[in-house]
C-alpha cells in the first residue's frame, strides 16, 4: 500500500464502503457529527471516543487505512447522495436518511470513490494560496493587486 495514497482496492469494495459508513452511523446510539463519526472508522483512540464507548460499534477502525479527509470526504459524498443528512445549527450531527436505511436493507449501495490524498493535498495548498481566501484576506494582505504585472504578493 502507498503511503501517500492507499489503493482503493484493499478496501473491500467500493459498495462495502458505503455499507460500513451507513452501518456504522445506524449503530451509534448517540447523534453524533461527521468528525466523530469519521474518528470512528477511523478507529481513533481520542479521548471522546472512548469516554463514550465508541470503540465497542462493530465498524470501529473499520477504515483505518484511509486518512481522516478521506473518510470525511466519503461521509460527505454520502449527504450528498441522499444517503446521510446532516442537521444544521452550531452542532450538527449525522442521520440516517430513509434511502440510507432502504440502501442497507436491500444492498442497493452507491457507488463511492475514493479521494487521492495527493489530490486533496494540492487542492488544499492551491486554496491556501487563493487571494480570494478569507484567512488570508484577514491578515492583512491586499485584496488587489498592487503589482504592475498582476502578481500577488504576500
Amino acid at each position: 500500500m502507498d503511503a501517500i495514497a492507499p489503493d482503493s482496492t484493499k478496501l473491500s469494495g467500493e459498495d462495502s464502503l458505503a455499507a460500513t459508513v451507513l452501518e456504522c452511523v445506524d449503530s451509534i446510539p448517540w447523534h453524533v457529527g461527521k468528525t466523530k463519526i469519521a474518528r470512528v472508522l477511523k478507529g481513533s483512540l481520542a479521548q471522546d471516543v472512548l469516554k463514550m464507548d465508541l470503540a465497542r460499534i462493530s465498524h470501529y477502525g473499520a477504515l483505518e487505512e484511509l486518512t481522516l479527509a478521506q473518510v470525511n470526504a466519503i461521509i460527505d459524498q454520502l449527504i450528498a447522495g441522499g444517503y446521510l443528512r446532516s442537521s444544521y445549527g452550531r452542532r450538527p450531527v449525522i442521520l440516517l436518511t430513509p434511502a440510507g436505511r432502504t440502501a442497507i436493507m436491500t444492498g442497493d449501495l452507491p457507488m463511492i470513490e475514493v479521494p487521492d490524498t495527493l489530490k486533496m493535498f494540492i487542492a488544499r495548498e492551491r486554496c491556501r494560496k487563493c487571494p480570494y481566501n478569507p484567512s488570508i484576506l484577514a491578515c492583512g494582505a491586499p485584496a488587489v493587486s498592487d503589482e504592475p504585472d498582476g502578481a500577488w504578493a504576500f
